[in-house]
């Protein structure tokens, strides 16, 4: 459901209302994402050759986000290079998220933290991928490329809150049992105001406030997730 929530967000005043981009936005959006990819492939390579970490039960959706995230990573790095720019370098990341998952070193027993941060970096995902639609308008073929990343990305946001026993969806702006870190990927999704419309206000039978929030994902701007990023880097 996340996804279709996500698809359906991206067409709100609040992600499209912006003039058209120039190149130079473009380029910058695509630039962040490029990190986003970075990130998320960085987890999952790092958790597959990982000796008795990812159960075998779960072995196969470890792979196959790894595999989403490798192909996401070479579609943005192209849309980037076709536009005769080229990709910022990767960073070295910090899994431990400075502190945050104190030992965290993609060992044996570590599972319970593995499957935290890949909630985090999905659904921070999500919120990125929908912050920068806006700046993409000008680009058709640009914009293509991030909602058909998009709508996946909500699919495998939703896969890792199963694989933890969570609802698919966000409710509210709350993090559960995340660390306190992850609570700027989630801040703003308390939000019912959909355009000119309290969705609150029309939810009633349909889960009230709580369903209101759930119903739609929020973008995140540019500089929260920069800001978020930075706390992976070493």
């Amino acid at each position: 459901m996340a996804d279709l929530h996500s698809a359906r967000s991206a067409m709100t005043p609040a992600t499209m209302g912006r003039a058209s981009a120039g190149p130079t936005d473009v380029l910058a959006a695509l630039q962040l994402l490029l990190q986003i990819e970075y990130l998320q492939s960085a987890l999952y390579t790092r958790a597959l050759t990982a000796t008795d970490l990812v159960p075998t039960t779960d072995a196969q959706v470890y792979s196959t986000l790894a595999n989403h995230s490798d192909q996401q990573l070479v579609l943005i790095t192209t849309a980037i290079t076709t536009r005769t720019a080229l990709p910022a370098p990767s960073p070295v990341f910090d899994f431990t998220v400075k502190g945050a998952f104190p030992g965290f070193a993609f060992a044996a027993g570590q599972y319970p933290a593995l499957q935290m941060l890949s909630q985090i970096v999905e659904d921070l995902g999500v919120r990125a991928y929908l912050g920068q639609l806006g700046a993409l308008a000008g680009d058709k073929a640009a914009l293509n490329t991030a909602v058909a990343i998009l709508t996946v990305k909500g699919r495998n946001a939703s896969e890792v809150r199963r694989l933890r026993g969570t609802q698919g969806w966000i409710t509210g702006s709350s993090r559960g049992d995340l660390p306190a870190f992850a609570q700027a990927v989630y801040d703003g999704e308390e939000n019912v105001q959909q355009g000119a419309v309290n969705v609150a206000s029309l939810a009633g039978q349909f889960g009230a406030t709580a369903g209101a929030t759930q119903a739609f994902d929020e973008p995140l701007t540019s500089a929260q997730v920069t800001a978020i990023l930075a706390l992976f880097a070493s």
